[in-house]
Order: C-alpha cells, then structure tokens, then sequence
C-alpha cells in the first residue's frame, strides 16, 4: 500500500505494534504534507510544473489563486514555527484572509523563491521536531489565547497544510493544469 510512511526513516522505528510516540506522530504529519506521497499529494508535487498564468489564475472573483495560498501557508507555517522555538510573533494579523495574499508583478522568480522559502519551512520543522523532546510536544502553548498543547496544535497545523494542498490540486483541476501521477 502507497502511504505506509510510519517506517525507517532517519531518527526512529516503528517497533512492532507499539503506538507512534507523538513525535513520529507529527513527524510523519509533516513529512506527507512536504514531500512524502502518501493517500494524498505532498506539497512538492502539487507545485510541481506550474505556469505563472496558473499560479495566477482565479476561478472565480471570490476564489484564491495556487499564489496567495501558498503566500497563506507559508506565513502560518513561519508564523507557528518561530512560536515553537520561543519567539513571539510580532506581526499583528488583521484576519485569516489579509494573510493569502497576492504578489503583485509575480515573476517566474520570485514564485521560486516562494517555494523555496515554503519548503526550508517544512524542512525546518522537520528538523526541529526531530531535536524536540517528547516533553516539549506535551507542554502549554505558551502565552496563547487557549490551552493547547504543542503536539495538537501542529496536527492541527499539519491539518490545515493538507488541506489547501487539496485546493491547490482542486485549482489545478479546474485549470487543466493537473496530471494525473499514479
């Protein structure tokens, strides 16, 4: 079966039919949203081939291009990775839609970069996860509105990765821009 990502990778084993410790939990989270395919696309294939006029284009007036979603996750990704290390975000979000925002005068370029960037994230918190203690990932959110624990919060994070790369695939759909990869 495609998906079976909870094996041998660098860092940890599963071992016999023992739970996944929250740490391989979120580590296999992240890594099938970056790059690892799994029941679904990862990242690094849903922005694979893309044309400036489909990162652009719009379905419709009140819909989202492939650009200001991937603008949109990488901010949130930065945003919750800084947090975890100990920093506190000083950017002030108005709301959830000022952060999907569109590059104006969008280049072959700086879509790259923005890849880029969205992927040393990714990488980054797969780095960092794999550093973290167990405990780490059990321990309050500090200075958040709620109580949380970091281990939910990422799933959660990892939750919402996976569902814009879903629209991301849906948009490139719609366009005809999607090959089908079995």
């Amino acid at each position: 079966m495609k998906g079976a990502n909870l094996h041998n990778r660098e860092g940890y084993k599963r071992k016999g039919n023992i739970s996944l410790s929250k740490k391989e939990f979120i580590l296999d989270q992240l890594e099938v949203c970056r790059n690892a395919e799994s029941w679904i696309k990862p990242l690094s294939i849903a922005l694979e081939n893309l044309s400036l006029e489909d990162i652009m284009w719009r379905q419709e007036e009140s819909s989202h291009t492939i650009g200001e979603i991937v603008y949109h996750l990488y901010f949130y990704n930065e945003r919750w990775l800084k947090r975890f290390k100990g920093e506190i975000p000083e950017e002030v979000i108005e709301s959830n839609a000022s952060t999907f925002r569109g590059i104006e005068n969008f280049t072959i370029k700086s879509w790259l970069e923005l890849v880029n960037r969205l992927d040393e994230n990714l990488a980054n918190w797969q780095k960092v996860i794999m550093e973290s203690t167990e405990a780490k990932l059990y321990e309050q959110i500090p200075n958040f509105p709620v109580d949380a624990e970091w281990w939910r919060a990422l799933s959660n994070l990892c939750t919402h990765n996976v569902y814009h790369i879903g629209q991301i695939i849906y948009i490139r759909k719609a366009q005809g821009s999607w090959k089908i990869r079995d």
